[in-house]
């Protein structure tokens, strides 16, 4: 049972909100899912399906490189209303039943085709990592190019974000036809995890003539308010209309969410830090303490330290990202707690902004985004993790 009512039925919604609701639901004949919890924010809800919508009806990624993915995210992320949902879509893609076994088991990728096996291990080192080794990128880029790529790794970073929600929340399959069974992860193979290459894997959009005439509203509406193109958005631009999506989700969460500049900064640097990201960190850890986040908790975070001394308030956001990214799994009390202080849709929009920006690091890891030289650095070694 989900930790909260799913929003199933159009009596779920307050009036203003039904129209919506009837939108949302016409799309795929009911709403189910991960919709169910993000209906809790109707004014996120729009902008957090049409990145969905943008995948399932017109990524470039071809099925069978799609659906392997969100299998493999489903598996990384122990997600079975995921893996329940996608394998089915998966066979029907044409992916073979062998691969799906090894994805399955958490099996090399031994015997899997050079194309699945390439996209399987995208998804591993992305998900286990936080980097993408050369071989494995170069691979998949040469083969299908920058926006092919790019597309790749959002389909990744999404399913990553709707596990958490589903995780988190606790929705579970009602009648699962493909069981996900416990498969303890293999060991680390690295105690610390390496910078950012020196320049990105691919040559970012900053300019807009680099875009097709139709395209060059997106690109205004990225320099809208920060001057330039940088960080994630050089690469999101090679996907203008993905990238205008991304862009409206990321809109929402920084202006009109629940969250106050505090507890969203907090997270997003958390989330810096879970995923090993220099160049989130650099751009948010001054944001910040600017917003009033304790230089206890910052210290705390970027050290994988302690939280205990880390204020009551303070110390659940931080640990509730860190809960939902190395155990796919948030502690029942510590769910109540939020919930209770906050209330469902402030935990709702943590949630998804949690997953936002999981995707936006996944975007800064895969392509090798690195922070401007002289920025506030990240400490990279990963082996004080802990559950």
């Amino acid at each position: 049972m989900a930790r909260v009512k799913p929003i199933v039925d159009r009596d779920d919604v307050a009036p203003e909100h039904r129209a919506l609701f009837a939108e949302l639901a016409a799309l795929r004949g009911r709403i189910s899912g991960p919709s169910t919890i993000v209906l809790w924010s109707p004014g996120l809800a729009r902008p957090w399906n049409e990145i969905s919508e943008y995948l399932h009806r017109q990524s470039i990624v071809e099925p069978p490189h799609a659906e392997l993915a969100v299998s493999a995210t489903a598996r990384e992320k122990d997600c079975a209303y995921i893996w329940n949902a996608h394998v089915p879509l998966a066979r029907k893609a044409g992916v073979p039943a062998a691969t799906l076994d090894a994805v399955r088991e958490r099996r090399p990728v031994t015997g899997l085709s050079g194309a699945e096996a390439s996209v399987v291990l995208f998804v591993r080192q992305l998900i286990q990592n936080n980097r993408v080794e050369s071989d494995v990128f170069d691979q998949l880029l040469e083969a299908h190019g920058p926006r092919w790529l790019v597309e790749l790794t959002v389909w990744v970073g999404r399913y990553q974000a709707l596990a958490g929600i589903l995780n988190g929340f606790e929705v579970t399959p009602t009648s699962p036809t493909d069981v996900l069974p416990a498969v303890p992860r293999p060991p680390a193979t690295q105690s610390k995890v390496r910078a950012p290459l020196p320049t990105p894997r691919v040559e970012p959009v900053t300019r807009r003539d680099q875009l097709a005439e139709t395209d060059r509203d997106v690109f205004d509406a990225v320099t809208e308010g920060r001057g330039s193109v940088r960080g994630p958005f050089g690469m999101l631009l090679h996907s203008p209309v993905l990238c205008r999506r991304h862009l409206d989700v990321g809109t929402y969460l920084r202006f009109k969410s629940r969250l106050e500049p505090a507890s969203r900064e907090l997270a997003i640097v958390a989330t810096a830090r879970e995923k090993d990201c220099p160049y989130l960190w650099a751009a948010h850890a001054p944001a910040a303490r600017k917003a009033g986040v304790s230089d206890t908790a910052v210290g705390a975070v970027r050290d994988h330290g302690d939280l205990t001394r880390v204020p009551p308030a303070e110390r659940d956001i931080a640990d509730y990202v860190r809960q939902l990214s190395r155990t796919n799994a948030v502690a029942q009390a510590l769910f109540d707690r939020l919930q209770s202080r906050h209330g469902v849709p402030w935990l709702v929009e943590l949630t998804c902004l949690v997953g936002h920006y999981g995707i936006v690091t996944a975007i800064l890891n895969a392509f090798e985004v690195a922070s401007a030289p002289g920025a506030e650095p990240l400490p990279l070694a990963t082996d004080t993790k802990g559950p």
